[in-house]
């Protein structure tokens, strides 16, 4: 049995509603998600309502041990395009039926959110009775009253149209953010376990989740959250401080994870960062942008326990400026040289196949790439990752190709010539999966349900893998996430001609539709 502290007990018999709120993948991944931890936190600070937590491969809350069925509301967290099958594996073993038209008004209501929800739920959308298109504190209040208000909610779908931010297929929707990040959720009281064992820690260890900042306008073409959760927000300093004491009050746990979108373009992060670590915490973060480190910065996450930073140069300068990565050879090499000043391992992150990419970049990547593995003075003081470029919606990328024999081409070559075992590199058959979950329309529920039962062959997977033309018309064209057509265009154009476009808090509005 898994012991967890600070998770929240109610009466059942005292409240209106039970809401299951679900995580399609893995304990350690579930509670490392911030998200998942601000739903918990905001539905039950409602009186009327008890949110449980229901943690893949399971389907049965970690609360009460109660049954998907059992609940009013079953909602899902969609990160990932990978864990739709983890999806419907909760549905069916939680004895709720995998088709919304099965069910009946003795089911529960199944929704999601997320940024797979926000930016194309039609994959899922068989099996979804509604989507949640933004943040959830702006949106779920709202959605949980009229559920309440209503008698029969399955069979009254349409009375939720006029929610922002809700979204039936077929219907236009608006994205719905936070404006102020004052007014989001920050959860104290987090829930975490005691555990030794491995699958049960979270991705950051024992850590208090510091939400630093939401969204990130610095425009990589590839970037799928950097386009829909647009404009940057970020806390006052002074607030994070109060949070942090508080979470620390509240748990005991003596490290903070900073999350967000751009944690080091934090416009007070050396503030932060050293402010932590005089209040006694030890200060980690998922990856920091290159053109946000400074010596200082590393000297101050050093002291306070940091032991290895994550930068992600990408690709070779060509690739770079086609991906609106503005980060030059010398900014790269320059980091890492101040990481090993203050003996700090460095964690790679690249990408094959973005656009313009051809076999001679391939050659200069893998030299680029030794040449920085031995920059390392010691050991595996280097890693490396390395992912498969998959375009996404509502990104200057959508209108590009996903060609798999060419990137099985590409990784052969990659890892026939990088000899170091912290060297990751994803398996091309899951970016060809990703690619048609990301890109593709309604008719993909039926492949989804088979595949339940039986294996779908990878030349399926390749049949289904659709490349839209610039003036197609595009599966997800009613979600509108604030950022026109004609921006995400010129961007296209933009990366084909190699042109940068430059950072727009430094040097101006480009008219991307998210500030309107």
């Amino acid at each position: 049995m898994l012991l967890e502290h600070n998770a929240i007990v109610k009466d059942i018999r005292k409240v209106d509603l039970r809401f299951a709120s679900c995580y399609p993948n893995l304990y350690r991944s579930a509670m490392s998600s911030l998200g998942f931890h601000i739903i918990y936190d905001f539905l039950n600070s409602r009186e009327d309502i008890y949110c449980e937590r229901v943690v893949y491969p399971t389907s049965r809350s970690l609360e009460t041990s109660t049954y998907l069925k059992e609940f009013d509301i079953v909602s899902f967290s969609l990160q990932y395009e990978q864990d739709y099958f983890n999806v419907l594996t909760m549905l069916k073993n939680g004895g709720i039926p995998l088709r919304k038209e099965n069910r009946n008004s003795t089911h529960p209501l199944v929704i999601a959110g997320g940024p797979c929800a926000s930016s194309n739920p039609l994959p899922m959308s068989k099996f979804i009775d509604l989507f949640v298109v933004g943040e959830a504190e702006v949106i779920l209040d709202e959605l949980l009253d009229k559920y309440l208000e209503l008698d029969d909610p399955r069979n009254n779908l349409e009375s939720f149209q006029d929610i922002d931010g809700v979204y039936l297929p077929d219907h236009p929707v608006k994205m719905i953010t936070v404006p102020d990040l004052k007014d989001a959720c920050h959860p104290i009281r987090q829930v975490f376990p005691e555990t030794d064992k491995k699958e049960y820690i979270p991705a950051f260890g024992m850590a208090f989740l510091l939400e630093v900042s939401r969204g990130c306008t610095r425009g990589c073409r590839f970037c799928m959250a950097g386009c829909i959760y647009r404009p940057r927000r970020e806390m006052p300093v002074k607030d994070l401080f109060k949070i942090a004491e508080k979470g620390g009050s509240a748990t005991g746990l003596k490290k903070i994870a900073l999350i967000g979108a751009a944690v080091s373009d934090h416009t007070k992060m050396e503030e932060l960062c050293e402010g932590l670590h005089e209040m006694g915490f030890q200060v980690t973060t998922p990856s920091l942008r290159i053109e946000s480190i400074t010596d200082n910065l590393l000297e101050i996450l050093k002291q306070s326990g940091l032991k290895t930073i994550t930068i992600a140069p990408e690709s070779i300068w060509k690739i770079r400026k086609a991906a609106n990565k503005s980060i030059t050879n010398d900014m790269i090499e320059s980091t890492i040289k101040t990481a090993f000043k203050h003996s700090l391992n460095v964690k790679l992150y690249f990408m094959l196949g973005l656009p313009t990419e051809d076999k001679s970049d391939i050659v200069c990547l893998g030299d680029y790439i030794k040449e920085l593995i031995r920059m390392g003075q010691r050991k595996n003081q280097v890693r490396l990752s390395v992912n498969p470029f998959i375009p996404k919606p509502h990104t200057p990328f959508q209108w590009e190709v996903f060609n798999l024999d060419e990137l099985k081409s590409k990784i052969d070559y990659i890892n026939s010539i990088i000899k170091i075992k912290s060297f990751k590199i994803e398996n091309p058959k899951n970016a060809l999966i990703q690619y048609v979950l990301s890109m593709g329309g309604q008719g993909l529920g039926d492949v989804l349900e088979r595949s339940m039962n039986e294996k779908i062959s990878v030349k399926e997977w390749g049949e289904l893998a659709h490349k839209w033309n610039i003036n197609d018309k595009l599966p997800w064209e009613n979600i509108d996430v604030g950022i026109n057509d004609s921006f995400l265009k010129d961007e296209y154009n933009n990366a084909l001609n190699g042109n940068l476009t430059p950072w727009c808090e430094e040097f101006g509005c480009y008219n991307c539709g998210a500030c309107d």
